[in-house]
């Protein structure tokens, strides 16, 4: 009994210690300024399903299991199977439901389309018994441009509903938009926030002797957002996330009324995976255009595709190696891709080995073109790319303990041959504010930095205001971070064996248009860091506000 006040002194002395050892960056609370000319730390806790403020729905109404009448689909694995899902799924977006795929292998196919199976209604759960028990094999081998899953209802964030234009240069992350006449908008709308590009826009940052004239292949930010409140006396709109990036009305900043999109689809609990390309010959990096190559037949292929879309889920997904893989491919190029979608949450999920991960956009595992997606707990492995954003839609995401393994890979038709693209990265045109918060990488890399790759207009300035929080670095690769964006990039923390970060040009003459160098601090001091978790962190006080 003597020992109790000593016990607890003690616990008591190594948590002061402990607290004393910790530390935490000088930006933390940093998350308002000029984007243009401040450091900023933005609030990332808006990612994902409803914007984190609601869990992942377990549906349970109208389940349709396609192995029963009138589906009967075969999971033996011998006969294609792929007429009957589509049933089941299309009967499911009538009213909404689960489409369930018990233990088994289902193959389904392309045919003349782009995709094996379609899902386009709201409300439609696609639902195995698991990764590792219910498998979806596409015996298509010939899948360019093509998906085996894709949810789409065949619209874009192009296609303009009523607009206004911004009256006022918003320069910081604001989420209060003045416009023309606000009447044009309700409450529960969703709309994109865009701007223009133009010479003058590429000239303020630095890029008009590379992307002059580009504008249109640019296309300009987007910010898909929901309506929170009208003010019809100041002509405001309130949304429900801050921008990312500044609008300004020399750019022809604006707000339009979005087309429908999809909304409340799941896919989750199964495996998917793609037989194997056989076309002898030549797969090595630029060949993906050439037909008669196999590589032809793989290029800009996805194992999942999800377009315009809204609140919706992809959770404990992998892919897999078909039987008869003998090179060992799961895919023939790509895992997942997001395009042009708002609150998107791809959870526990493990993709890697592509067949072909050439150039031209081939070999990534999960692919974002879109907003304030969060993927959490996922694993990249064997592949040209890990994690890519792309484009100027690309922001406000956030991966979070994802880990990256073995980039710079891809089977062919041996099992192993080197891509000359590695690492996980902000891969071209100014997709900017994204967070990679926890995630470890594994010979591999992460990298935001000025690329001089690319076609018409090149890839060029790649990223800006973009943060790398508590970074776990292993393997043979060089860097954890490699990171060269416009106005400010920030790393905070690192750790494991491979611990430094590389903010020098990758390219001789670029550092003026990148310049100031990016924030760093905290090299080898990850293990310390508070809070461990930016988003965790945000997302906690933003919920008790």
């Amino acid at each position: 009994m003597m020992l109790r006040p000593i016990l607890v002194i003690a616990i008591f002395m190594f948590a002061l210690i402990s607290h004393a050892q910790t530390w935490t960056s000088e930006l933390m609370n940093k998350n308002t300024g000029n984007f243009y000319s401040d450091k900023i730390i933005q609030n990332f806790s808006f990612a994902g399903y409803h914007r984190g403020e609601k869990e992942i729905p377990l549906m349970e109404a109208n389940v349709i299991d396609v192995s029963k009448a009138p589906y009967k689909a075969d999971n033996t694995g011998k006969k294609d199977a792929t007429a009957s899902i589509q049933k089941a799924i299309d009967a499911a977006g009538k009213k909404g439901g689960v489409v369930y795929l018990p233990a088994g292998t289902y193959l389904v196919s392309a045919g003349m389309n782009d995709y094996c199976l379609l899902i386009e209604s709201n409300h439609v759960v696609l639902r195995g018994d698991g990764a590792g028990k219910t498998f979806i094999c596409n015996t298509s081998t010939s899948m360019r441009s093509k998906a085996i899953i894709k949810v789409s209802n065949g619209q874009s964030w192009s296609t303009e509903g009523s607009k206004q234009w911004i009256v006022k240069d918003l320069m910081t992350a604001t989420t209060m938009i003045p416009v023309k006449n606000a009447k044009a908008f309700e409450i529960g709308d969703l709309v994109i926030l865009r701007n223009s590009i133009d010479n003058n826009w590429i000239e303020e940052h630095g890029m008009l002797e590379y992307w002059k004239d580009g504008g249109p292949s640019l296309k300009g930010l987007q910010y898909c957002r929901e309506v929170m409140a009208v003010n019809l006396t100041t002509n405001e709109l309130t949304i429900d996330i801050p921008i990312r990036y500044a609008l300004k009305t020399a750019h022809a900043a604006a707000v339009h009324k979005a087309a429908a999109m999809v909304s409340e689809v799941g896919i989750e609990s199964l495996s998917i995976g793609n037989k194997q390309n056989t076309t002898e010959g030549d797969w090595s990096d630029e060949t993906y255009n050439t037909p008669g190559n196999g590589s032809y037949d793989c290029h800009d292929s996805w194992a999942i595709l999800v377009e315009n879309a809204v609140n919706c889920w992809i959770n404990k997904v992998s892919s897999y190696q078909p039987t008869g893989n003998t090179s060992t491919a799961h895919l023939l190029s790509n895992g997942i891709r997001l395009s042009q979608t708002k609150n998107v949450s791809i959870l526990n999920c493990v993709f890697g080995r592509p067949q072909f991960g050439g150039g031209g956009g081939n070999g990534y595992m999960y692919r974002i073109s879109g907003n304030e997606n969060l993927l959490q707990n996922c694993t990249a492995d064997f592949n040209r790319h890990g994690f890519v954003l792309s484009g100027m839609a690309a922001s406000g995401n956030v991966f979070h303990r994802c880990i990256d393994r073995n980039t710079g890979s891809q089977t062919s038709l041996t099992g192993y041959s080197k891509t000359s693209g590695s690492g996980s990265d902000h891969h071209m045109h100014f997709s900017h504010s994204n967070l990679f918060d926890s995630c470890t990488v594994d010979n591999s890399f992460l990298a935001a930095g000025w690329r001089k790759w690319g076609g018409g207009t090149i890839h060029g300035l790649t990223a800006a205001h973009t943060v790398y929080w508590n970074t776990i670095s292993n393997g043979n690769q060089k860097f954890a971070i490699e990171t060269q964006q416009g106005r400010y990039g920030y790393v905070v923390g690192t750790s494991g064996n491979k611990q430094a970060v590389r903010t020098t040009a990758w390219m001789e003459g670029t550092e003026s248009i990148t310049d100031p160098v990016d924030h760093v601090e905290g090299i080898g001091k990850g293990a310390t860091l508070f809070p461990q978790s930016l988003y965790t962190h945000q997302l906690k006080e933003r919920k008790q506000h």
